[in-house]
């Protein structure tokens, strides 16, 4: 649940806007440290489950807003050390900043003495128009707190830093505990108490924050306030199918209905003809209650079974998970150059070709050769390849570059592989910009076939169909003198392009030379023995791969596994 804005902790109490630290030292133990009934959890489900609302208080640096940019609380009461700016005109002119002495008052030229300690800034116009007003008529007065004092508050018992800390005036309890870094893995959540001189013990349960956003209970801290977290109360712990599996502490009698409203419900919303609730007794899950019944029904016979520390519950709701519906119906989208453009439905058991033909077949200027189909499935499975390649390959020059620094003898020699490692971590970034597009390989033979050249592929609700435009250019790229884009001609061979574009470079690897071609297949001379260029080709040139243990990976090994899986265009120039 989202934290109000009056709620958020600041960064550190400001006092003369400078941060304050903390008396206490930034040490105590670790947020990731588990507690013994979370481990108990963990081996008697299988899982491990967090705590309820110990997230609010992690990485709460990042989360912090310093209390000096906040406006002042209208119920803030001004004391001594708070700093005020007054503004007057008419018959009293003056521009002032004036601090609240240590008995409660200001002076004010030409007014005298004026007890301001006590005042809500609410009041605070007021307040001081009636004392300016004995004294001078017509005149316009407005005043605002500049800056608020400090004060000085103790975090004691089980917090995760327990201290002294120095806190601006307008801070909360909610804000000292965020300051502290909240309660320990064994302190409480529900039973904080707040003493103050004179006043008699309060109770603060963060429960009523994260689950109803009620802030009643988060009173303003006061000089000398002690704030004590004590020991962390009996718990249970429920999973299954509810929306949040966590684990829970006790403040009094509770139900396994209270458990389901705190775990924030069912995973989804469905009718709930049958709920199964079950209890970790000895080791295995008895069955404790099952019913089949409406929504109120359920809730009435859940208040009944009540809850008892170290409770393992586990709620089972059959028609609450989700399930894939079936589909009847199956649509897929042609675009391109094709007789007709839109979305079609599927007859049963059609495939990319007897589609083609239902709908009239491709425009006098459509280009078979380079026919797309794309289907989401597959871009899920390619996405995972990719990603799993790319891991793979960083694990791997990330131990080499340990190994070969290990080994390196001097300084040019560290300098070089250093080199060699930051070239590889760029690629690694370009490719994990690269996203895979669903495409399947059609394996079309020729570059003039026609539509009885498409498979009989069965197609799937969802898929994409991209028929493109007859291209006339092919590209080339990598280490050449001039990278670009030449006229197609049916004459040119590999060898041609290559000497339209200057030739190989001296660092380019001419026996490596591949072909990516307007299909989404790749071709090379080494694994294909063909040089036959088709219109809307890339022909690209890698970078020689140095000798010996080279970190380096050039665009000959990568583009090759990227377009295997039919990245197309932009996988490469990402990879440029």
């Amino acid at each position: 649940m989202p934290i109000p804005q009056s709620m958020r902790p600041a960064q550190s109490a400001l006092v003369d806007d400078n941060p304050v630290v903390p008396d206490a030292q930034i040490a105590g133990p670790s947020l990731n440290i588990t507690s013994s009934f979370q481990e108990y959890v963990s081996a008697t489900t299988g899982s491990a489950l967090p705590v309820f609302g110990r997230d609010l208080f992690t990485k709460v640096p990042s989360t912090y807003a310093p209390l000096n940019a906040v406006q002042v609380n209208a119920d803030y009461v001004i004391g001594p050390g708070d700093v005020l700016q007054i503004l007057g005109w008419g018959m009293i002119d003056v521009n002032i900043s004036l601090a609240v002495n240590r008995d409660g008052t200001i002076y004010l030229p030409r007014v005298g003495q004026i007890h301001i300690a006590g005042v809500r800034y609410r009041d605070l116009d007021a307040h001081l128009r009636k004392a300016v007003g004995r004294v001078f008529t017509n005149f316009e007065l407005s005043a605002t707190v500049a800056r608020t004092r400090s004060v000085q508050i103790y975090v004691t018992g089980h917090a995760l830093r327990p201290g002294t800390y120095t806190l601006s005036a307008m801070s909360s309890l909610l804000n000292a505990l965020f300051a502290s870094g909240g309660p320990s893995v064994t302190g409480s959540m529900r039973n904080i108490k707040l003493k103050r001189s004179g006043s008699p013990l309060v109770s603060f349960d963060l429960y009523a924050i994260l689950l109803h956003g009620n802030t009643s209970s988060d009173l303003s801290l006061r000089d000398g306030d002690v704030i004590y977290i004590p020991a962390i109360g009996p718990q249970v712990a429920v999973f299954g199918d509810v929306k949040q599996p966590a684990i829970f502490e006790l403040k009094e009698k509770a139900s396994v209905a209270d458990l389901l409203m705190w775990s924030g419900g069912f995973e989804s919303a469905a009718d709930l003809t049958t709920v199964i609730v079950e209890k970790n007794v000895d080791h295995r899950y008895k069955t404790i209650k099952e019913l089949k019944a409406d929504w109120i029904s359920v809730q009435n016979e859940l208040a009944k079974l009540p809850l008892v520390p170290t409770d393992i519950i586990r709620i089972v709701a059959p028609s609450a998970v989700p399930i894939q519906a079936k589909i009847e119906r199956a649509f897929v989208r042609v675009d391109g150059s094709v007789k007709q453009n839109g979305v079609f439905e599927l007859q049963p058991s059609e495939t990319l070709k007897s589609l083609m033909v239902r709908i009239g077949g491709i425009s006098k200027d459509g280009y078979v050769y380079g026919a797309q189909l794309n289907r989401e499935s597959v871009r899920r499975e390619q996405q995972v390849k990719i990603d799993e390649a790319v891991d793979r390959y960083e694990k791997e020059i990330d131990i080499s570059v340990k190994q070969r620094l290990k080994n390196a003898t001097d300084q040019a020699e560290t300098a070089n592989i250093k080199g060699e490692y930051e070239a590889s971590r760029n690629l690694v970034r370009k490719l994990r910009a690269v996203k895979s597009q669903g495409r399947i390989i059609l394996d079309i033979s020729s570059a003039d076939a026609g539509i009885d050249a498409l498979p009989d592929f069965p197609l799937q609700d969802g898929d994409r169909i991209y028929i493109p435009e007859r291209p006339s250019t092919v590209d080339v790229i990598g280490a050449v003198y001039q990278q670009n884009t030449f006229i197609f001609k049916d004459e040119r061979s590999v060898s041609n392009y290559l000497a339209l574009a200057g030739g190989v470079s001296p660092t380019g690897d001419r026996g490596a030379v591949y072909r990516i071609c307007a299909d989404g297949t790749v071709k090379s001379r080494r694994h294909s023995g063909g040089s036959d260029v088709s219109p809307g080709d890339a022909i690209v040139v890698p970078e020689k791969l140095s000798r010996g243990k080279s970190l380096t990976q050039s665009l000959k090994d990568w583009t090759t596994i990227l377009y295997q899986f039919g990245l197309g265009a932009a996988g490469l120039n990402a990879l440029k």
